[in-house]
């Protein structure tokens, strides 16, 4: 038995030493191999920086700044370098903010006209693919980037990609390599949207919603697809932005995005006010209903404004109850894929959550297994909070990105709103 034993083992030993003399020797052989298709690739690689490069001046590199000769400011910026020759600057940017959250690295060419030559995606981890015509579609446009719009469906990594194209451009306008090229109106009021009218957007600043034709002096305008209102532009002497919400009335702005409310035509705000309610969607039954289950049977409803708000709240109620008044807010932020998500909100005097009512957290929740939610717990995670003690955390749900951000900007545009109604009443 012992000698059974003792052969196994032996053969096991040989076994193993021949394994090991076989990994040696293929590793021997290949080892080489691979040795030298590195070198011959990083040699292929400083070969093609070379040519890329020429005879460029270094003015700036992240990774030395101490010895930079360009002052820059945005993260996104990771070198520039300034080619005499060809009167081009030559910048290395890098991105976060796409829909993967993953670096996109991109090498952009600007003349010393302030006009981009080119704009080459280096990598992008993303899965939907931009196509060929949008990096394309940078080329010969100058620091206002008029001629670029997001695509579809791609409009995390899109916005991502132009706006670190924006900072590049801001980088060597700031290091007084050129001057800014002038916006026209129209490219100014758009760019307002983002700032005054929050609720119209998606997080990446993109305008969900339709267009639509104007009368008069409002000359079109956009509805936003969570119905939470209007935004209108006007011409006339002057052009203008009109926002219109449902629960924050009228609010122009000039191009400067400066609030000229007080100073606009009456007869025009009243237009506007026509106009929206020709438009608008009426939840208020809805609403009625939803908060129906929260509030004690027979309660009623009344709807209140807020002048000035422009976030995702679609309703704005008070209701009195035993227990004192309740402040209802029906909110609609745009989640997965940008589709429209539905919140109910009961605050009570002081501010605090008392109850919270939604839709569906997680959208086409059938293609998705990566979340982790016990919606139960998650809903009550946010009773007794205000807008102080709220952080945003609360609203994370694990693997699902789009939902909280969905969850986070109807809550913090909820409990500004309750801020605002407050400050109207003194």
């Amino acid at each position: 038995m012992k000698k059974q034993i003792l052969t196994s083992i032996l053969c096991l030993v040989l076994l193993l030493a021949l394994l090991g003399a076989g990994v040696w020797g293929v590793n021997g052989f290949t080892a080489p191999i691979v040795a030298e298709n590195e070198r011959l690739a990083a040699e292929a690689a400083a070969e093609a920086e070379k040519a890329l490069l020429g005879d460029s001046e270094l003015l700036y590199d992240r990774a030395d700044e101490a010895a930079s000769t360009l002052a820059v400011t945005a993260d996104t910026v990771q070198s520039v370098y300034r080619d005499a020759t060809k009167g081009t600057y030559l910048l290395r940017l890098e991105t976060s903010e796409g829909y993967s959250k993953q670096p996109i690295k991109l090498l952009l060419t600007i003349d010393f006209e302030g006009r981009i030559v080119d704009l080459s995606i280096e990598e992008n981890p993303d899965d939907k693919d931009l196509g060929e015509e949008f990096p394309q579609s940078f080329a010969g446009q100058d620091s206002t980037l008029a001629g670029v719009n997001l695509v579809a469906g791609v409009t995390f990594s899109s916005s991502a990609i132009r706006n670190a194209v924006n900072d590049g451009f801001n980088t060597l306008i700031e290091g007084g390599l050129f001057a800014a090229a002038e916006k026209d109106d129209s490219q100014l009021l758009n760019e307002l949207i983002p700032l005054v009218y929050p609720g119209l957007v998606n997080k990446a600043g993109v305008p969900q919603g339709e267009e639509l034709a104007g009368e008069g002096d409002v000359t079109g305008g956009w509805k936003a697809a969570n119905g939470s209102g209007f935004a209108w532009f006007v011409g006339g002497e002057e052009n203008r932005l009109a926002v219109s919400t449902m629960v924050g009335g009228v609010t122009v702005y000039n191009t400067a995005g400066e609030d000229v409310t007080a100073a606009a035509d009456p007869a025009l705000v009243e237009a506007i006010r026509a106009l929206s309610a020709a438009n608008a969607e009426d939840y208020s039954a809805k609403d009625a209903k939803n908060f129906g289950r929260l509030l004690p049977e027979g309660t009623e409803l009344t709807a209140v404004e807020i002048p000035g708000f422009a976030g995702c709240v679609t309703g704005a109620y008070t209701a009195e109850t035993d227990e004192g008044t309740r402040y209802a807010f029906a909110a609609r932020p745009y989640g997965y894929s940008n589709e429209v998500m539905e919140f109910y909100f009961l605050l009570d005097e002081n501010g605090a959550i008392a109850a919270l009512r939604t839709g569906e957290l997680i959208l086409h929740s059938d293609y998705f297994s990566a979340y982790e939610l016990d919606e139960s717990s998650y809903k009550e995670g946010f009773i007794g909070l205000t807008g102080e003690s709220y952080t945003g955390e609360q609203a994370l749900i694990s693997g699902a990105t789009m939902s909280s951000d969905a969850v986070d900007a109807a809550t913090r545009d909820v409990f500004e709103a309750f801020g605002l109604l407050m400050e109207s009443r003194g």
